[in-house]
């Protein structure tokens, strides 16, 4: 059985969350001035899925995403209007529809990838080893992994 999470536990977790937060904003700050300034969360999202499945159909992007097919419709319309994409016929599956990069998406998805590359080196770079490294991944991973698992004890409410 898990432990019970404590008060102080909680207002730790909520001080460090709010000063990583502000930190990653002004990193962010100023590595996004690129084509994807501006962009959400779920664009860039959607950008990264196109590149790495080029053969993926909008269904599959939704179940991937777990969000609304009506909020993927939107940001594929303002992915489009900054002709960061284009809809297409699938070729995989004829009766439904892909996205394809376009030369300019390409490159924004270029310019992603190494402001990432440095952002990363950045977090990555707060520690001093590799071991402190991996166990960072590890732990993240870990919390990727269970954030939004179902609960089997009832909750974790703090004492």
């Amino acid at each position: 059985m898990k432990e019970k999470i404590s008060n102080e536990e909680l207002l730790s977790i909520d001080k460090v969350w709010h000063e990583l937060i502000l930190s990653m904003q002004k990193t962010s700050e100023s590595l996004w001035k690129d084509k994807l300034e501006g962009a959400s969360t779920i664009e860039i999202s959607i950008l990264s899925i196109v590149e790495r499945k080029p053969d993926v159909i909008l269904k599959e992007i939704v179940e991937i995403l777990g969000i609304p097919s009506s909020t993927l419709t939107s940001a594929i319309d303002r992915l489009e209007k900054r002709r960061l994409v284009r809809r297409i016929i699938s070729q995989k599956d004829r009766r439904s529809f892909g996205l394809e990069l376009t030369d300019e998406g390409r490159i924004a998805q270029q310019e992603h990838r190494e402001s990432e590359k440095v952002l990363w080196e950045k977090v990555l770079g707060a520690y001093e080893t590799s071991s402190e490294r991996r166990e960072l991944i590890r732990l993240l991973q870990v919390l990727a992994d269970n954030i939004n698992a179902p609960k089997k004890d009832g909750g974790n409410v703090a004492e």
